[in-house]
């Protein structure tokens, strides 16, 4: 093996060289760098200005008295910076001059017309810094009625190159050619197998010159971010997945009896494909979630959410559409264990998206954890973590940044293996972890405990039977503790509030939604069929239908394995008819995921076990990758929105 790897090395190394003079042509093929004023993404480049404003003609914005321009310093041939603005001004007041620093020196100076015009500075040689600092003083002026100072209305910004030829930005070419290094690095220490590896090399470098040929900024940009990301993964492959392999390899087979020789459950090989996978989870999920041109959609309200739980406080309120936009206690668990990324870094941005996609990704193992529990095989469970990986409903889900459903999504997953372990083997341990972790379940996200709520009744009603006495009243003891230390929490912080509040005029009326269902409930139907399809696609769909059976007839299966599957689905049903006859909304489409994958991983099992089986499941799983790949960096990098349709079903 030790040989094997230092042959993928070796050669991954000849690609990471191979890859340098492509690198270094894709930072000098652009003729021009652009940054369109007022449109999405400015703020990445601006400081010291007004919000966006529109015309007719253009969208743009109005500078402070004090202005930054920050553009990546991608090669210093890009010495020509034009600025499309103008200074209109009320009759008698001047038009305004903008005296231009660099470098911390003046370096030139201009007045505005009222009327738009191009302004075009030749900037400084010899600037080999990662990025150029512009800094614009203009004179500003107060209109009636407005307290803002307004400088110029700028439209766009560029960076125009010299025909002359002249040399890299050593920096930013330095940076770009790290990034590549440490992931192909990264690779090299995942040991996977060679064929694997190098493709996935190949795939890096012409990624990373493919980025830099369609729009210069995107690496440039996120650099620094990205080479944090790249290292942090790296180092924690070097520590951290050595003794998560050696428990992976502890873990026995299902039908390994006390009385024979230990035989595991997953062999070395496939505890480094495991880490592999949530290595391939956290890379997708972090490269997006740091990146300074992504922010989420909601991100303004978790970021406010999360500012008031660091500040002392733990009532939070909002208008969820679970509710029908009447005004509930909304539990701040999620935030709390957020804080500790607040130490850190301290950007509130970067906590909330870091720490839903660091979180987000732990599913994927626990996914690997509860086949082993069904008694699926190895493989089924590896199958279901890659599907999980780049699924698009769960990158939809980070786009949107429902920061607090998905973090419910977290502990719910972790809830389900627990009640799996606690009820095979009863142990105190067990006990303590899942009376945590439902206390977080039913504190984290409010339309999330509804389904959660639903499913934990169905599984203590239904497992009174299934379960031995002892196993039952553990279970049902964990989660009695856990409602008693979440009822008051809800009791002072929702209840006494809310109690004299008054009715919304939005509140439920189950006759009037119901009779309105009735009208529109072919419509419904269409949309909840277009979210499964656009959540899950139609491949991975068709095999977890295939695979529901497959886990309620396994041989080796939990004793509240059929439990579970059914309840889910029962679960799945009951808000289905609720959402087409009362239009309540409670995202189960998405709750069912972990089921979803489940059940599709282990169809794929049983097909690589025939003839071309494996080159079917390949196949599609490089399709799922390239559609959630596709849908999640479309969304960080251009603002393509994903649709919503698969979370408000």
């Amino acid at each position: 093996m030790e040989g094997g790897t230092q042959h993928s090395a070796f050669w991954l190394m000849i690609i990471w060289l191979l890859t340098l003079p492509a690198l270094w042509y894709s930072l000098n093929a652009a003729t021009e760098l652009r940054v369109d004023v007022g449109q999405w993404g400015d703020h990445t480049v601006l400081r010291g200005v007004h919000g966006r404003e529109e015309n007719a003609f253009e969208n743009y914005r109005w500078t402070q008295a004090i202005t930054t321009i920050t553009i990546p310093n991608i090669h210093t041939r890009y010495r020509i910076l034009q600025i499309r603005a103008h200074g209109w001004r009320p009759e008698g007041i001047p038009n305004p001059n903008v005296r231009m620093m660099i470098a911390d020196r003046m370096w030139g100076a201009f007045r505005t017309t009222p009327n738009l015009r191009t302004y075009a500075v030749l900037l400084p040689p010899g600037m080999a810094r990662l990025t150029l600092n512009i800094i614009l003083h203009s004179d500003t002026y107060t209109p009636p009625e407005d307290s803002r100072r307004l400088g110029i209305a700028i439209d766009w910004i560029a960076l125009r190159a010299l025909s002359s030829a002249e040399g890299v930005a050593w920096e930013q070419f330095t940076g770009q050619a790290l990034l590549l290094g440490l992931t192909l690095a990264l690779i090299a220490r995942l040991v996977l197998p060679e064929r694997v590896a190098l493709t996935c090399s190949i795939l890096s470098s012409v990624a990373l010159a493919g980025l830099n040929m369609t729009e210069p900024l995107w690496v440039s940009l996120g650099l620094i971010s990205w080479l944090v990301v790249v290292a942090a993964l790296l180092i924690a492959t070097w520590i951290i997945a050595p003794r998560l392999t050696r428990l992976l390899e502890r873990i026995p087979d299902a039908g390994n009896s006390s009385r024979e020789l230990f035989r595991p459950w997953l062999s070395n090989a496939q505890v480094r494909i495991a880490w592999a996978l949530l290595t391939a989870a956290l890379l997708v999920r972090l490269l997006g979630a740091v990146h300074p041109l992504f922010d989420a959609r909601d991100l303004h309200v978790h970021t406010r959410w999360l500012r008031t739980v660091a500040s002392g406080s733990l009532y939070l309120y909002s208008t969820p559409a679970e509710f029908q936009n009447r005004q509930t206690f909304n539990p701040p668990a999620g935030y709390i264990v957020l804080l500790p990324l607040w130490l850190m870094p301290g950007d509130a941005r970067l906590v909330v998206q870091a720490g839903v996609a660091l979180l987000d990704s732990l599913i994927a193992l626990l996914l690997l954890l509860i086949a082993r529990e069904f008694g699926l095989t190895a493989r089924a469970g590896l199958l279901a973590m890659a599907l999980y990986v780049v699924l698009p409903i769960s990158l939809t889900m980070m786009w949107w940044g429902f920061a607090a459903n998905a973090i419910a999504q977290v502990w719910w997953v972790l809830l389900f293996w627990l009640l799996l372990r606690l009820t095979r083997d009863p142990t105190r341990s067990h006990l303590a972890l899942l009376t945590l972790v439902t206390m977080l379940c039913l504190t984290t996200h409010i339309g999330a405990l509804v389904t959660l709520a639903a499913l934990l009744g169905l599984v203590v009603l239904f497992g009174r039977r299934a379960l031995p006495h002892r196993e039952w009243n553990a279970m049902v003891s964990g989660l009695v503790l856990a409602v008693a230390f979440t009822v008051p929490v809800y009791f002072t912080a929702a209840a006494a509030p809310l109690a004299d509040a008054p009715r919304s005029p939005t509140t439920l009326d189950p006759l009037a939604s119901f009779s309105e269902g009735l009208v529109s409930w072919t419509e419904r139907i269409e949309l909840v069929a277009r979210a499964f399809t656009l959540g899950f696609l139609p491949p991975v769909l068709a095999l977890a239908v295939a695979g529901m059976p497959l886990l309620l007839t396994s041989q080796q299966r939990h004793p509240l394995q059929r439990i579970f599957v059914i309840s889910m689905l029962l679960v799945c049903l009951v808000f289905f008819f609720s959402y087409v006859f009362l239009q309540l909304l409670t995202r189960y489409i998405y709750f069912a995921t972990p089921l979803i994958c489940l059940a599709a991983g282990a169809t794929l099992a049983r097909l690589t076990m025939r003839a071309g089986g494996r080159w079917v499941t390949g196949s599609l799983l490089l399709f799922v990758a390239w559609s959630g790949i596709v849908l999640w960096f479309c969304g960080v990098l251009m603002r393509i929105k994903p649709s919503l349709v698969p979370l408000t079903q």
